[in-house]
């Protein structure tokens, strides 16, 4: 995607100020990005961004691919997946019930969605990329359909749970696709999002902000997006690297608020990502525990999908271990 020149601000889209400050020019590719924070509440985005056709036409079609380096799913992506599956599935468990139904949006080759109906959920998906959402249907046999949220017209009050895994900081309007959510949600259902943590310290500084991440998130904006949209804050926890924010939320019984105020957070995130700079990163174990990790997630893939033949097969292997 291009970025279209000038300015052309956007006004924040949890508070509604134009007051920002510039954070970062450049994308961790080093490609032009204007990343900006506001000085009222912290919210951080890329301002400008492309127009909303090249975004659809992106996303559609060429995210996964970029991302990914496939047009579909790799068996061993399907058992990285479904690893992440399972743990979210643990996340999940203690605000379910059995035969709930849930939708997973950004649902992407389907493998939670597979996971969840396998433990006796009623699972289905949403996925704006054409080849990953076929593959989910043609490979998996999952009710994933294509399309963006925002698009979408489900009925009211149809879900007990939906699950967002890095897929907020990727629309245009957070608030707007939330509050779109709430309305899919029955009262007290439940809303889990997983985006980035803008405050990370196991990256290092010139790769924080992505060109196809709109919208950077602390625990304090992340969890007011949700107010604003909704919903009440349950709990929000950070991975073990504090590289992810996970945040669980409850479908509120009253409109969302119209106001946020967050007195101190454009200080904290300013400080937080002024502060972290490449000679603190590489003093810290993150350089050196990241690659560990990495190499043992990529073993264990590997492993999970040693045999398989397909991605079901890989999936099915996962689910039953996890249940001896």
């Amino acid at each position: 995607m291009s970025v279209p020149d000038g300015t052309c601000p956007i006004p924040c889209n949890l508070c509604g100020s134009v007051d920002v400050e510039e954070l970062a020019d450049r994308d961790r590719d080093g490609r032009p990005l204007r990343t900006t924070i506001c000085r009222r509440c912290g919210l951080v985005w890329s301002n400008p961004r492309p127009g909303e056709e090249e975004i659809r036409r992106y996303y559609s079609r060429d995210y996964r691919l970029d991302y990914k380096g496939r047009a579909t799913p790799s068996l061993r992506h399907v058992a990285r997946s479904g690893r992440g599956a399972l743990d979210r599935h643990r996340l999940l468990s203690p605000f379910l019930n059995a035969g709930d139904r849930i939708l997973d949006v950004g649902a992407g080759g389907g493998e939670v969605v597979y996971v969840l109906r396998r433990l006796g959920f009623d699972a289905r998906g949403l996925e704006p990329d054409e080849q990953y959402a076929r593959h989910a249907r043609e490979a998996l046999g999952m009710p994933v359909a294509t399309g963006f949220a925002q698009d979408a017209s489900f009925p009211l009050s149809s879900f007990d749970a939906v699950t967002m895994y890095h897929a907020l900081e990727h629309v245009e309007d957070p608030v707007g696709v939330l509050r779109t959510i709430r309305g899919w949600l029955k009262s007290g259902g439940v809303l889990v999002l997983e985006v980035p943590n803008v405050e990370a310290r196991c990256i290092l500084p010139a790769h924080r902000f992505h060109f196809a991440h709109f919208y950077n998130f602390n625990r304090a904006t992340l969890e007011a997006t949700g107010v604003r949209a909704g919903f009440d804050p349950v709990q929000t926890t950070t991975s073990q690297d504090e590289g992810n924010l996970i945040a669980v939320f409850r479908a509120s019984a009253a409109p969302g608020a119209d106001t946020i105020e967050l007195g101190g957070n454009y200080a904290r995130v300013a400080r937080a990502v002024g502060g972290h700079t490449a000679a603190n990163y590489y003093l810290s174990r993150a350089p050196y525990a990241g690659p560990l990790g990495r190499l043992r997630n990529y073993l264990a893939d590997r492993a999970a999908a040693r045999g398989a033949r397909t991605p079901a097969e890989v999936l099915d292997a996962l689910i039953g271990r996890a249940r001896t």
